[in-house]
């Protein structure tokens, strides 16, 4: 938790102890005041009260009528003071227990696996302030329930295919209508580099989600990086029939581990190509923004819907625009390792996009090497 925050929530605090130090006084001074009111108008004194008592018979019924008036007036101030406390205390705690107990009932709710329980926003501003914190954290474990359920589905659906494959292969082999070949051998091999390739990527996302990346940062030429990406992959591009460019105008050097630069280059420029149709085009621009080294991915491909631009970088999220088919390869995880090597730097991974169809921009900017005196 920030500095900030932390004092934000020290104030919050302490205007509800304030409230709440202020609620109990307000229901002393009520019963107080109740009391007082109600003895002065009941007791037995009274400004036409004779100044002195002519005799001791009239003494003694005096202090008859004034200990029962006073009684009386005691009794009742004590009860109407009790009344007039607990109709304030219950007014007041309805302000205050109220929304508690409902928030409460909320937590309880969300530990049963209710992530959908909300809690109505209280008028106080410090409780309706907890009540949205809840309300959102209800929204966030609600969310990542959601991706837990489509995890396993997309993880039984990704490993369900190339094993069923194998399966087949291997029955057929065992029933003789497969003859062992290179070619059987190469299909085979293909099924399992599918698998290895998953297994590592899970791998990476479980490192990315526990920010245990391991990086080895030295002066790094981004150019060099990218021109050396670029020729390895521009046999599928060409295959595809999209172009593929790099411009540096100059030499773009920054303090980054030139490995995981690649692998965040390799992935950006994948998607790149599986989101442009024939005669599309992907440029790689590299360039200096103040003490950052930037390097961009830009396509004229299917686009990305403004509300996506974030969901995009989320473990498993594929999202395509409507009227666009889907990649056939791909586990959705690719940009979300790619944002956690980027911050792994000290650097940011974002994405821009006019819109559907209207291609996107993919911006990688890392820290520049340290500069000696």
């Amino acid at each position: 938790m920030t500095l900030p925050r932390l004092r934000a929530t020290g104030l919050a605090r302490a205007r509800l102890r304030t409230q709440l130090m202020l609620s109990y006084a307000l229901v002393l001074v009520v019963n107080v005041v109740a009391f007082a009111l109600t003895v002065h108008s009941l007791t037995p004194i009274g400004p036409d009260f004779p100044a002195t008592i002519p005799t001791p018979e009239a003494m003694n019924a005096f202090r008859l009528s004034l200990d029962k008036g006073l009684a009386g007036a005691v009794f009742a101030g004590i009860a109407l003071s009790l009344t007039a406390g607990a109709i304030t205390a219950v007014l007041i705690s309805r302000l205050i227990v109220r929304p508690i107990e409902q928030m409460r009932t909320a937590a309880r709710l969300m530990t049963t696996g209710h992530y959908d329980a909300r809690v109505p926003a209280p008028s106080t501003p410090e409780l309706a302030g907890i009540a949205a914190d809840l309300n959102t954290l209800s929204g966030r474990l609600d969310e990542t329930e959601r991706r837990r359920v489509r995890l396993v589905s997309d993880l039984a659906h990704e490993l369900r295919t190339p094993l069923t494959i194998l399966r087949g292969q291997l029955d057929a082999l065992a029933d003789g209508l497969y003859q062992p070949g290179p070619a059987l051998v190469g299909s085979m091999g293909e099924e399992v580099e599918r698998l290895r390739r998953l297994t590592d990527e899970l791998s990476h996302l479980s490192r990315a989600e526990e920010d245990a990346y391991r990086i080895q940062p030295r002066d790094t030429d981004l150019g060099a990086i990218a021109h050396d990406i670029a020729d390895r992959l521009r046999p599928e591009f060409e295959q595809r029939g999209i172009a593929l460019s790099v411009t540096s105008a100059d030499a773009v050097r920054a303090w980054a581990d030139p490995d995981r630069v690649s692998q965040i280059l390799v992935n950006l420029l994948t998607n790149a190509l599986a989101a442009c149709e024939r005669g599309g085009r992907v440029a790689v621009t590299l360039g200096c923004e103040g003490e950052l080294a930037e390097l961009r991915v830009t396509d004229n491909g299917c686009g990305i819907a403004p509300e996506d631009l974030d969901l995009i970088f989320e473990r498993f999220e594929r999202r395509v625009p409507a009227g666009h088919p889907a990649p056939h390869q791909g586990s959705g995880i690719g940009l979300t390792i790619a944002r956690a090597l980027a911050r792994a730097h000290g650097g940011t991974l974002t994405a821009y996009s006019p819109g559907p169809g209207r291609g996107a921009v993919f911006t990688l900017a890392l820290p520049g090497p340290p500069r000696t005196e």
